[in-house]
């Protein structure tokens, strides 16, 4: 199979004009005919329980039952493909970024499932084929061999102790909406699940990237979301209350909207990223710690002003060079064995760390729950775009 070539020019692509792994699927409910079946590795350091099969489905998911060790990545899932799809040859006249996320059918397929089942999932190559017409127990293929992503772990605690353990598989049930889904917002949640999937493989090792990309990952899909209705005031007052807060004191109502309508452009982002994450929130985690200083404010007013601070930290990040506060890094503490991971830094009073200085206001999340409410907000969105389609 050919991931380069793999879009049939037929209207029903023309129309959809939709990733492989849905247009694969969709040939598949149409009666194409398969091309072949191929075998691809999943690596994971997760220990992987059960398996995903359906007769509606041209994706099984096998589980190998690799022994599980802390920090280890191994290829304990197979992913077994039905080829439906036709040789297809690209406009090669016109610049065509529509369908493009860097990646193959695989990755898409390997992106959804560490996104569904919450672990660090990365493809690797073909390392089995079955052709019609050729040998019926298949051929072992080596060409397209991809090693196994580097994972380096901490000593002691796990920045993400969530993404490591013991993951189901049955959690895949969500790859049936794959057919339902609008093509064109198929794209914008593989894009999504890519920058979610990256960022569980960096956040061990380098936890400021995972910051960007999970950011990155619920702006991918707000932007596909939400289109902002609100007024520049309202999206100054939601994106830089401080800055509310002073313009009012200085000038009343009427210099926030006069400084509001001048930076109004780079506040749309802001608004959409505040508005999509509240609104495919997940619930309040059941696996909390017990002490509220170990815990953040669920509340919708207190979540708004904590992802307002941390995509301000992105933005600075980005454009500024300004790392996130260090204690953001760290994984959670542990008040004792039995005891849950916290949510917020350990800070005190105050924390310094690599030559900066912050108090607790300045770091109102750690990755680990930020990871949960990334998760869990991509989850709901994904459902609710089987709904709409």
């Amino acid at each position: 199979m050919n991931d380069n070539t793999q879009i049939r020019d037929t209207p029903d692509a023309v129309r959809l004009r939709a990733l492989p792994s849905q247009l694969n699927w969709l040939n598949a409910l149409n009666n194409e005919p398969a091309n072949g079946v191929y075998e691809y590795q999943f690596y994971s350091d997760a220990h992987i329980t059960g398996e995903f099969t359906s007769e509606l489905c041209p994706y099984s998911f096998l589980n190998t039952v690799p022994m599980p060790a802390p920090g280890i990545v191994t290829a304990p899932i197979i992913l077994r493909l039905v080829d439906h799809l036709l040789e297809h040859r690209p406009d090669m006249s016109i610049k065509d970024e529509t369908l493009y996320h860097g990646g193959t059918m695989i990755d898409e397929l390997a992106a959804l499932t560490s996104l569904s089942v919450g672990a660090r999932i990365m493809a690797g190559g073909v390392s089995r084929r079955f052709e019609p017409n050729k040998d019926p127990l298949g051929r072992p293929c080596a060409w397209d061999y991809k090693p196994a992503p580097f994972l380096r772990v901490g000593l002691g605690r796990y920045v993400l102790p969530s993404v490591a353990g013991t993951h189901s598989l049955d959690a895949l049930e969500m790859l049936m909406s794959i057919p339902k889904i609008p093509a064109e917002r198929y794209v914008s949640l593989i894009r999504s699940c890519i920058a979610y999937q990256n960022a569980l493989w960096a956040t061990e090792s380098e936890p400021h990237l995972a910051w960007l990309l999970f950011v990155s990952a619920l702006e991918t899909a707000a932007n596909d979301a939400f289109m902002p209705d609100a007024s520049p005031a309202e999206r100054l007052r939601d994106a830089k209350p401080e800055l509310e807060t002073v313009l009012n004191e200085a000038g009343g109502h009427q210099l926030v909207e006069k400084v509001a309508e001048l930076i109004a452009p780079s506040l749309g982002a802001t608004k959409k990223f505040l508005d999509f994450t509240l609104k495919f929130r997940p619930n309040e985690p059941t696996d909390r710690p017990n002490q509220d200083l170990l815990r953040i404010k669920w509340s919708k007013a207190n979540l708004k002003q904590t992802l307002s601070k941390v995509y301000d930290y992105r933005s600075r990040s980005l454009h500024g060079g300004l790392a996130f506060p260090a204690p953001m890094y760290d994984p959670p503490f542990y008040l004792d064995n039995k005891a849950k991971p916290s949510e917020v830094p350990l800070t005190g009073g105050a924390s310094h760390s690599r030559g900066g200085t912050w108090l607790p206001a300045d770091m109102p999340i750690n990755l680990h729950c930020f990871h949960y409410i990334t998760r869990g907000t991509l989850l709901n969105w994904w459902r609710s775009l089987a709904q709409d389609g």
